[in-house]
């Protein structure tokens, strides 16, 4: 009968039009069905005075003849009744009953929804007449059930028998169709972000899905790892990091995930509260350290800025500082140089803090701390003493043992044994044998195991015009300048000390594999340096009690007074205390043996304290950090397939007055390329596509046979045959025609 008096099946009945009707049914009993369902559903309009409808039927008087009866039977609504009508008229009192059972266990879960839910569920009716209709028969199912109507705006939220959910946002959809929805909270997002959520499981049936569902499908994962999430974090949208920062809301664990992120207000915040929370707190169990290095490490911060490193500086142990770093960027590895020099201050052992602190995260550090070179134990030793004090970055005075180098070879000397080879040269500017042991530490990282690894010296004074010994244009040559640069002036917007150490060290990874390349295509690479550096001589420079000499007369003072140059005319040399005379190229200097200097103006390391490190390392001097270098031999493990040589297009070729141009092909790239004819050098050059053209004069004969060196290596000769230009060779050009 509801269609009846409903002017459409989405609109409320009109009761003035069931008035009508009771009028048609005079003396008749009368059952009115589904008036405690509207009352249900509609109770915010019946309890506003201006849009009611029902209470005035209530109300309505019947004539006392009147054998009319109209029974409306209400189900579990006697509360909503009430307040409804509010005072019932004595006169009706005895006509309101209430039919009491045993109480029921059971109970029921209708959840009203908003028409813009239609299409995201299944509902069990789809307005509001079938409601009325089917309602018995729905309940009778005893699971929860919906209806869909546009009257949701009426409903209020009622518990009991008959539970009532107004479903009106996306929010509440959630909650009612999720399992486990009751966990969320609305204020966490924006409704624009739980409309979305709907989006994701508007293909699950009420009750079947768990909020984690929409998670890991919306991550595209089977399971949530946060490290696994983080590594991602760069790639995820801001719905995906949303849901993340839900997650540990949701579903909170003891990890150190769960209480940094519910610590952001937002998902952006994540990665921050990941990265500092820890040092905010007082007690931090190794697994939380562990669980927040591999998070940082995943989320891959590209830099630090200072605060983040005050924050670090509040931390009362040098070795916590340390195991939170992840040493990923510059300025990571740059405060760790800061916090190991003052380790060192305080008494540490450099091998114990690299053993125990170092070697997984920082290995390169941790070589340069602890590792020795092995070819001379009074070196090591003084190696050793001179890392660690300039880690500590003060002035140490001078070594109590005085250092003699006369045991070693020439570099030179060393070098000149593999002249012949298909060798590469690798000059490293400032590679003195300070760094030998990271350097052979990083070849091994690669796999490489060099032949042989020598100490040699460079020549005084220890500056790189006088220790020149390679060629520029030499293809076979390389030389890097980079590490000098750095232990001179660091960067140019960056002068710490403690980040020129970092960008010394890294120097030795490029280093090892740029070795790694040029094995490819040779059987040996040697690896030296011109000279080496000193930090403790800059540092003297500045020294209240470090004395300069006064440099003789006649002279000049050079490079921060390690060294001075006699003029030709200043007669004998003596010795001063603390030098050594040398001779470079017929010119005489006096070579400081310690960390002296000669008087002369200067800035070495200015301004350089305890608190504020300021870059410098000076050469040209004496001492072992700056004359001993090292000769570093490395073979290929497999030899090369010999190179062989071919003429580019065949063998012959066209000469004109004498003139012959030729390219040579080969059986892969080589560097350098000598030929020769009759005892005469040709002009070789290499083309783009890696031939070389080589051009010949004076040649006299028909076949030309090549003597070619390609990379140092004497390679069979190869043979050319002239063919003369034009048909000269045919001396019948009629074919023997008889004309």
């Amino acid at each position: 009968m509801w269609p009846i008096f409903c002017r459409a099946p989405d609109t409320v009945p009109q009761f003035d039009q069931i008035k009508n009707k009771l009028k048609e049914c005079e003396g008749q009993q009368v059952l009115l069905l589904s008036v405690g369902e509207y009352l249900r559903l509609c109770t915010k309009r019946e309890l506003n005075p201006d849009r009611r409808q029902f209470r005035a039927f209530w109300e309505t008087q019947q004539p006392e003849a009147s054998k009319t009866r109209v029974i409306i039977p209400v189900f579990n609504c006697r509360d909503i009744f009430d307040r409804i009508i509010g005072a019932i008229d004595e006169r009706q009192e005895d006509y309101v009953w209430t039919l009491d059972s045993a109480p029921s266990v059971e109970n029921y879960t209708v959840s009203v929804y908003s028409p813009k839910f239609k299409d995201a569920i299944n509902p069990d009716a789809d307005n509001l007449t079938s409601w009325f209709r089917d309602w018995q028969i729905i309940l009778r199912r005893n699971v929860p059930c919906s209806v869909v109507t546009m009257q949701y705006g009426n409903v209020e939220t009622a518990y009991g028998t008959v539970n009532i959910k107004p479903i009106d946002s996306p929010f509440r959809y959630l909650v009612d169709i999720l399992v486990d929805g009751n966990l969320l909270v609305e204020k966490w997002q924006s409704n624009d972000f739980w409309s979305r959520v709907v989006n994701c499981i508007s293909h699950y049936a009420a009750k079947t899905a768990l909020f984690d569902k929409v998670v890991l499908d919306a991550l595209n994962v089977n399971e949530f790892d946060f490290v696994s999430v983080a590594a991602r974090w760069e790639t995820l949208n801001d719905f995906q990091k949303n849901l993340v920062w839900l997650w540990y809301r949701v579903y909170p664990t003891d990890e150190y995930y769960s209480y940094a992120c519910k610590k952001a207000s937002c998902a952006s915040e994540i990665p921050e509260k990941i990265r500092d929370e820890i040092l905010l707190i007082s007690n931090r169990s190794d697994r939380w350290i562990e669980e927040r290095m591999a998070a940082v490490r995943a989320l891959s911060f590209h830099s630090f800025d200072d605060s983040y490193f005050a924050l670090m500086d509040k931390l009362p142990l040098d070795e916590t500082k340390l195991k939170l770093l992840t040493y990923q960027t510059h300025e990571e590895k740059t405060y760790a140089v800061k916090v190991i020099s003052n380790m060192l201050r305080s008494g540490a052992e450099p091998s114990a803090i690299a053993t125990t602190l170092l070697e997984r995260d920082y290995p390169s550090l941790a070589s340069y701390m602890k590792d020795e070179m092995g070819c001379d134990d009074v070196i090591d030793e003084y190696m050793a003493w001179y890392r660690k004090n300039k880690i500590i970055n003060r002035y140490p005075g001078d070594y109590p043992v005085q250092m003699t180098f006369d045991r070693f070879d020439a570099r030179y000397k060393l070098m000149h044994k593999l002249q012949g080879q298909d060798c590469v040269s690798f000059w490293i500017d400032g590679f003195g044998s300070e760094y030998t042991p990271l350097f052979l530490y990083e070849l091994k990282v690669r796999g490489i195991v060099p032949e042989s690894v020598k100490l040699a010296t460079a020549l005084l004074p220890t500056e790189t015009e006088y220790n020149h010994q390679w060629d520029e244009h030499d293809p076979m040559t390389i030389k890097w300048d980079r590490l000098d640069s750095f232990s001179h002036k660091g960067m140019p917007d960056d002068k710490s000390y403690y980040s020129c150490i970092v960008h010394q060290l890294s120097v030795f990874s490029d280093a090892a594999k740029k070795v790694e390349e040029l094995l490819e295509n040779h059987e040996y690479v040697v690896v030296t340096g011109d000279h080496g550096s000193s930090r403790f001589a800059a540092l003297a420079f500045h020294q209240e009690n470090v004395v300069p000499i006064s440099a003789p007369k006649k002279s000049t003072v050079r490079s921060f007074g390690r060294f001075c140059e006699l003029d030709d005319n200043a007669g004998d040399v003596i010795a001063l205390p603390n030098t050594v005379v040398a001779t470079s190229n017929g010119k005489r200097y006096l070579v400081m043996d310690n960390y002296q200097h000669f008087s002369v103006s200067g800035n070495a390391a200015g301004g350089n304290t305890d608190e504020h490190d300021v870059v410098g390392e000076i050469h040209g001097g004496n001492t072992a950090e700056e004359r001993l270098v090292s000769v570093i031999v490395i073979k290929r493990k497999q030899p090369l397939p010999p190179v062989t040589c071919k003429p580019k297009g065949g063998l012959f070729v066209t000469k004109k007055n004498g003139h012959v141009e030729k390219a040579l092909q080969f059986s892969r790239p080589i560097s350098t390329l000598e030929v020769s004819y009759d005892n005469k050098e040709a002009t070789c050059t290499m083309n783009a596509d890696g031939s070389w053209l080589v051009i010949l004069d004076g040649v006299t004969t028909d076949d030309i046979t090549l003597s070619v060196i390609a990379n140092g290596r004497l390679l069979p000769n190869v043979t050319l045959k002239v063919k003369a230009q034009g048909i000269s060779k045919n001396d019948d050009p009629f074919g023997g025609m008889g004309l």
